[in-house]
């Protein structure tokens, strides 16, 4: 059986230009492509060329973390605190205060380096800021548990000056009656009066 050498020529150039090894020069430089990606039952490519991005209003400016201009911001009251403003001898004063800027601190923290939650309007930020405040409060109450109840009292009236001040006695077992018709400040009061009026109507 004899073959055609045009037909020998032309498996020839089959082998030498199969898909598998392709020589591409780009910029003087030789690229070889071993391996050309096969087709798969969707095209993916043709999908990430036809899809853009869609700015559903979250790329905006009023929308970014500005971490960079918070960390500034943050870091310029500082400054003018240490630097600037003439230091108070009061001490209690200054321990409030501090604690307050250490808590105005770890919230502008909080809201520039927290992940976002799945809650997004109003803004991110306002959500970030709730879950840091409630940080914040958490350890508060941690700090109040390892006090005692004398030192936390104490703690509490620096917040509420109105707190702190005995409670007056009461004498509950002087008279066995539930309602007393002559004190108005009686609790069951609003609920007599409700019940005397649901029996009329």
């Amino acid at each position: 059986m004899m073959i055609d050498t045009s037909d020998e020529n032309r498996i020839i150039q089959r082998r030498n230009s199969s898909p598998s090894e392709k020589h591409i020069k780009d910029n003087e430089n030789l690229v070889t492509l071993t391996s050309i990606a096969t087709p798969t039952a969707y095209d993916w490519e043709s999908d990430k060329r036809r899809s853009k991005p869609f700015d559903d209003g979250t790329m905006s400016f009023f929308w970014r973390a500005h971490t960079i201009t918070c960390l500034v911001i943050a870091m310029s009251y500082l400054f003018y605190i240490a630097l600037v403003e003439q230091p108070s001898e009061d001490s209690s004063y200054n321990t409030k205060r501090g604690l307050l800027a250490c808590a105005g601190f770890l919230l502008v923290f909080g809201m520039t380096q927290t992940p976002d939650g799945v809650f997004v309007r109003p803004h991110p930020a306002l959500w970030r800021f709730v879950l840091c405040f409630s940080l914040l409060y958490e350890i508060v109450l941690i700090y109040i548990l390892f006090q005692t109840v004398d030192d936390a009292r104490q703690l509490l009236k620096t917040i509420d000056p109105s707190l702190g001040v005995p409670l007056p006695d009461k004498d509950y077992g002087g008279t066995c009656r539930i309602y007393d018709w002559d004190n108005p400040e009686d609790p069951f009061y609003a609920f007599k009066v409700g019940d005397m009026q649901q029996r009329w109507d």
